[in-house]
């Protein structure tokens, strides 16, 4: 069976990511393909002690909040991504490694040692979407939706930080996508991106 196809979602808060994988999943439905949503973190117990933490005003070491993320990494590419890619589906994934890379990088981390080492355990997507906007904007858009706040990480300095990690980042299979329009032009080149994706080698 043809292997499936790994597209990540990625950057800062309010960016629209999630609004626009959600979209791209039911665009792609439509056509009939076989799509699995997922994200990171996970609803796993990794991922839960991740959101638990964000959402308070209680911090653990930098060393816990990493060791935290990339086991629940560990078990999700195990237990949910591997496997449907091996049954030749379509991942369309809210955050990866790259998110690691961009925070866990700002909290001062080596970025680039991050990005190598993922790349070595985990693998490469086949294609990364990375929203730009202006962490200002994205957290002002973050604020106007509501739900709960994650003081963790929405942190206007500590976004810009991260915003910067993201801009450093030179892939071939990264595409940025210029967040700050309208959510119809922002979903026309989201589809365009992807349909280069899963066109390829008779995928379609």
């Amino acid at each position: 069976m043809k292997r499936g196809k790994l597209i990540v979602f990625e950057g800062v808060d309010g960016g629209g990511k999630s609004t626009q994988l959600r979209r791209a999943a039911a665009a792609l439905r439509a056509r009939g393909l076989d799509i699995l949503e997922t994200g990171e973190p996970t609803k796993g117990l990794w991922g839960r002690k991740i959101r638990e933490m964000a959402r308070t005003t209680d911090r653990v070491p930098r060393e816990t909040e990493l060791a935290w993320f990339i086991k629940d990494r560990r078990e999700h590419m195990r237990d949910t991504v591997g496997p449907a890619l091996a049954a030749g589906r379509i991942v369309l994934c809210d955050r990866s490694y790259f998110s690691t890379v961009a925070y866990q990088g700002a909290r001062g981390f080596d970025p680039a040692k991050l990005l190598a080492e993922s790349q070595a355990e985990f693998g490469r997507p086949d294609l990364v979407l990375l929203f730009d906007i202006d962490p200002e904007a994205g957290l002002a858009r973050v604020a106007a939706r509501g739900g709960p706040h994650e003081p963790a990480f929405e942190e206007l300095n500590y976004l810009e930080q991260v915003a910067e990690n993201f801009r450093l980042l030179d892939l071939e299979e990264l595409v940025r996508i210029d967040a700050a329009r309208d959510e119809g032009a922002v979903a026309r080149d989201v589809m365009a991106a992807i349909d280069r994706i899963v066109n390829q080698e008779g995928v379609d």
